[in-house]
């Protein structure tokens, strides 16, 4: 073999490094688009699926402003949680979301939706498992309807975490109040997928 001959089998080699490095880094970018495409359809579902959530139930069972109990008459959110096999009876939540006589989300964590301890007219709808981007959307979402806000307050991540109160509640809540800016969302939506949020309605 002469000299020419190898070196240009060197250079079709180096060309050939070449091109797979860049086909590469191609296809690894069109990875992490489709990665962010899906993040952000998982993330729009998840505030859908709350938002009629929400609107059903206050339709069906909400009177001038009373909450009409027919929809827990003894149910607990406890054990197999018949508040959310009697929901899916009745066609008040997405399709999608019912499985096994439970609720679970777009992002596959739990609902939980029970009657308010503290007041037989409220009740608390809680979505558990959730990315940091859905945790976001649904603190910043716009839960005025009609003219009327239903939401009454929200708690995200628990006891420890920071409670977010509506204008129904008296008193100098700071900027825990209705409407929450974007960087105190991102600040109480924590980096893992385990964020809850727990939403009192009425």
């Amino acid at each position: 073999m002469n000299k020419k001959l190898v070196n240009q089998m060197g250079s079709s080699m180096i060309e050939m490094l070449g091109v797979l490095s860049v086909a590469g880094m191609l296809g690894y970018g069109v990875l992490k688009i489709i990665g962010t495409v899906h993040n952000l359809f998982i993330q729009n579902m998840i505030v859908s699926e709350a938002h009629d959530l929400q609107k059903k139930i206050s339709e069906r069972y909400s009177f001038e402003g009373v909450y009409d109990t027919t929809l827990f008459s003894g149910r607990t959110c406890e054990g197999e949680d018949e508040v959310a096999e009697y929901i899916c009876q009745q066609k008040l939540a997405p399709t999608q979301m019912c499985s096994n006589k439970k609720l679970r989300h777009r992002g596959g964590g739990d609902v939980k939706i029970c009657q308010s301890e503290d007041d037989n007219d409220k009740y608390v709808m809680t979505f558990y498992g959730l990315p940091k981007t859905a945790c976001v959307s649904l603190v910043q979402s716009d839960w005025y309807t009609r003219k009327k806000s239903y939401i009454y307050s929200m708690v995200v991540n628990g006891e420890n975490g920071t409670t977010i109160y509506s204008n129904y509640i008296p008193g100098n809540h700071g900027d825990n109040v209705f409407p929450v800016s974007a960087a105190k969302a991102m600040a109480i939506c924590n980096n893992e997928d385990d964020n809850t949020v727990q939403m009192t309605f009425f």
